[in-house]
């Protein structure tokens, strides 16, 4: 795969081990978000040694994703590999698994244009500046399935650092909120 010569504004790190189910989902709808978003990015899909046809499947998908590359880690380590190998200028880092919501991206990406260096959501995923904050990451590593951990102790370095960092709680919205806002546009059809 030809390497892009074009800086990305965004390196989206993609932590996967044995996810042949969901990796061709997941780089879909995270690439389709990212443009929507308008930003140039790049997708680091980085493999804790999967024993099954997830990095197959990555390689199918090269060609009509050709931001993605795909990156090998040990065990605990793909965050950091992921990190250290992006090239944009803020980094988020998602675990395939999670299945997290996007919306919120906007907002973190939004926080950190604001002055914000590290912005956590929730456990979802993570997003900071590379050239600021990687500082505090370097030798942070996680166990799968663990980005609260991860969250809790990177905030904790990036402010022991001086770095500007905050843990962000999207709201969920209920059922009856959708329902509630949904009402308004509901009585105005003929029907009603």
């Amino acid at each position: 795969m030809a390497q892009s010569t074009t800086p990305a504004d965004l390196s989206f790190v993609l932590r996967c081990r044995d996810d042949e189910e969901r990796i061709g989902h997941t780089i879909a709808r995270v690439s389709s978000h990212l443009r929507g978003l308008g930003q140039r990015f790049e997708l680091l899909l980085v493999d804790e040694g999967s024993g099954d046809n997830t990095l197959a499947i990555a390689a199918l998908l090269r060609s009509s994703h050709p931001e993605l590359r795909t990156l090998h880690a040990a065990p605990g380590g793909s965050f950091l590999s992921g990190a250290e190998a992006a090239r944009g200028r803020v980094v988020v880092l998602y675990d395939v698994r999670s299945e997290a919501p996007l919306a919120a991206l906007g907002y973190a990406l939004g926080r950190i244009e604001r002055g914000l260096d590290v912005v956590a959501l929730g456990g979802r995923f993570l997003a900071f500046r590379r050239t600021r904050a990687l500082r505090a990451f370097d030798t942070l590593t996680t166990p799968r399935r663990d980005m609260r951990d991860l969250e809790t102790r990177f905030i904790r370095r990036a402010r022991a650092v001086g770095l500007g960092a905050a843990v962000m709680h999207p709201r969920r919205r209920s059922a009856l909120d959708r329902l509630r806002e949904a009402m308004p546009r509901l009585r105005s059809l003929s029907f009603l």
